[in-house]
């Protein structure tokens, strides 16, 4: 967070310094602002100088006289320098990046006209293999097409109705959403065109960066740490430099194998289970390929 101190009004205020330290309203504010920018319909400085109205939860004034505009301006300018934290600029300088390192998801629940809707809980702990598999190919699209269709199927594929029984406690790490079913994702996808794009961009943005997040992931396995990171290795990447690995083609020779049943029942499946599965298969090839080396070198 970046600190803001008035002295003479005894004023300190918190500045989020990247989309991870956002509230809920800021991110998709944020977002909303984001998209406008990537779309050509603001330029840097407009987006810098909304953006921190937005951080500071603050309202232009209409009501204020030619030297105190001017004073609060140049105030302005170096206050809305805070939000260049909120991009990575590659090494000419002419080209922005939103950074991207969070998995928490700032918009968990979705208000509708007449119901809301649930998305994943943070870390993505309740998705499916399946409906991801399914959303990886709306997020290929959008990179491909630029067309905002896809945004909708991508948010479509996870957000979708509370389930009839008593919501849990543990909300974040338990499933309150009816069970996935692709062939509605189409007609879901059109009821959230009505939400505001902050939204909907805000969402894809949480998608990339949990695959970013993928490529570097490590975690702990009955007490041993496994780098996900071996996954990625030597794989294509798309346009946005956030590597794909196949995932469809996994899903139908992880069916095929049996390991977690038929293609439904792997589609069903924990997507971190699978992803697991996934580093065991493929240590266990790359320990093959060191020993065969090994013993090309004895003989």
């Amino acid at each position: 967070m970046h600190t803001v101190e008035i002295p003479d009004k005894n004023i300190k205020i918190y500045v989020p310094e990247h989309l991870g330290e956002c509230s809920a309203e800021q991110y998709i504010n944020m977002c909303n602002l984001a998209f406008k920018f990537i779309t050509n319909q603001i330029n840097y400085t407009e987006f810098k100088t909304h953006g921190i109205y937005y951080l500071l939860n603050m309202v232009p004034s209409q009501k204020v006289d030619e030297a105190t505009e001017i004073q609060k301006f140049s105030n302005l300018s170096l206050l809305a320098d805070l939000v260049d934290s909120f991009f990575e600029t590659n090494e000419e300088g002419t080209v922005k990046t939103i950074k991207q390192f969070y998995i928490n998801n700032p918009i968990y629940k979705i208000v509708g006209a007449s119901k809301n809707y649930y998305g994943p809980s943070n870390e993505f702990n309740n998705v499916k293999f399946g409906e991801y598999v399914d959303a990886l190919s709306h997020f290929a699209d959008f990179h491909e097409t630029g067309e905002t269709q896809y945004l909708y199927l991508l948010m479509a594929t996870f957000y979708r109705e509370k389930r009839s029984k008593k919501l849990s406690k543990e909300k974040f790490t338990k499933d309150i959403r009816v069970v996935y079913n692709s062939e509605r994702v189409d007609k879901l996808a059109k009821v959230f065109r009505v939400q505001n794009i902050g939204v909907i961009y805000g969402f894809y943005l949480l998608f990339a960066s949990f695959q970013k997040y993928l490529t570097t992931a490590k975690l702990y396995v009955q007490g041993k740490e496994i780098d996900l990171s071996i996954l990625f290795d030597g794989e294509e990447t798309i346009e946005s430099d956030i590597p794909g690995i196949g995932m469809k083609s996994t899903l139908y020779t992880i069916a095929e194998s049996g390991i977690f049943g038929t293609l439904k029942e792997v589609r069903n499946t924990p997507l971190w289970e699978v992803l697991i599965r996934m580093y065991d298969i493929r240590k266990r090839d790359l320990d093959a390929i060191a020993q065969q080396k090994k013993l090309e070198k004895t003989t």
